[in-house]
């Protein structure tokens, strides 16, 4: 049995299940579908991420995995390695891989794109447009233009903007898995500017791009000892990819990937016949809502769990949770024959969800 510890834990619960592993799970939802599937506790937002090997250790012995924004925790993740088997990235691969200025020296080395960094300590840039991005990002939060001339400081960095379409790229070790397009800051979900709200995939990419996109993963898998299932976001900008961050973990993009493509990305499960493309949006509430008793995402709850059946939603809290404006209430997923089809229909399930919630407060 494997577990799965991070801010949300549900759908590498469906990876593992995907490739043939029971699992048990730790992190700030216990959602409904989780707890349908794998044995959960809760980790609450004021005790995250300290309290999760703890929280931990009440499970049977076994390997675990981390998912998301615990990559910014090299230390507690060293906590978790001292009794349990990664399967994930050991945490002196995160303390250097997720160094935006070690990451750009690896590949400015090997002749590959990179945004340009300003130097530690220097203020922004007059010309040209900058980001001012957290050392420790997760999601995209925190991410916001850069002013002119605005000062240092020990916690944030600044990134040239890239001025293209946003992507990401699953890896296996060494081995592309696929690739997908990011939805960022789309307000139709009610995300905050730059923020991560979803992926569509996989994303029909050339030969020239895909072997691009290799030679980014290679070169930094090798440089930074990189292993498992891990990802790296890009800006693509007339067919040139340049990488943006790594995650060295699983990512979200993974359970679209796996729908779309047919099989597994831990490669222990069967292969299916493929969705086709996948779309994968997170809805942020438009204002505090109280999670109600139905709705949509009923047909989700019931009948005998299949790994490999597509819900419409995903990541469903509890009856009567308080969910504050901004914050993600649930996860909406959509299959099609083109990225253009599964957008439309992510927006559209999107705009029903407001009409659902525009009576709904506390």
């Amino acid at each position: 049995m494997v577990g799965v510890v991070g801010a949300s834990a549900r759908a590498a619960v469906h990876s593992l299940a995907r490739a043939g592993f029971a699992a048990w799970a730790v992190d700030l939802f216990a959602d409904r579908d989780l707890a349908c599937v794998a044995s959960c506790r809760v980790c609450p937002f004021s005790e995250y991420p300290g309290a999760l090997p703890y929280l931990a250790a009440r499970f049977p012995p076994g390997p675990v995995l981390y998912t998301g924004g615990l990559e910014n925790y090299p230390n507690i993740v060293a906590e978790l390695a001292l009794s349990r088997e990664l399967w994930s990235n050991p945490p002196a691969v995160l303390e250097a891989v997720r160094d935006p200025f070690r990451l750009s020296v690896a590949l400015t080395e090997a002749n590959l794109t990179f945004p340009a960094l300003v130097p530690p300590g220097s203020p922004c840039p007059m010309s040209g447009r900058y980001l001012r991005k957290p050392l420790r990002s997760a999601g995209g939060l925190g991410i916001r233009f850069a002013q002119p001339c605005e000062p240092a400081d020990d916690s944030h960095y600044f990134q040239e903007f890239i001025d293209g379409v946003s992507m990401s790229a699953l890896f296996r070790d060494v081995t592309l898995f696929g690739i997908s397009e990011q939805l960022i800051g789309e307000s139709g979900f009610h995300a905050a500017p730059f923020a991560y709200c979803g992926n569509i995939g996989p994303f029909p990419a050339g030969g020239e791009l895909v072997a691009r996109v290799e030679a980014l993963g290679r070169v930094v898998a090798i440089a930074f000892g990189l292993r498992g299932v891990w990802g790296i976001d890009f800006m693509l900008k007339a067919d040139v990819p340049y990488m943006v961050e790594v995650n060295p973990r699983y990512t979200a993009a993974v359970e679209v990937l796996e729908h779309g493509l047919g099989h597994a990305a831990f490669l222990a499960g069967p292969s299916r016949t493929p969705h086709g493309v996948i779309g994968k949006a997170i809805y942020f509430a438009p204002h505090a809502i109280t999670f109600p008793n139905g709705g949509p995402w009923d047909a989700d709850l019931v009948g005998d769990f299949n790994p490999w059946r597509l819900p419409g939603f995903a990541d469903i809290p509890e009856v009567g949770s308080r969910i504050e404006a901004g914050h993600p209430v649930l996860t909406i997923l959509s299959e099609g024959s083109s990225p253009a089809y599964c957008r439309l229909r992510l927006h559209s399930r999107a705009a029903e969800l407001d009409q659902l919630f525009a009576g709904n407060s506390p």
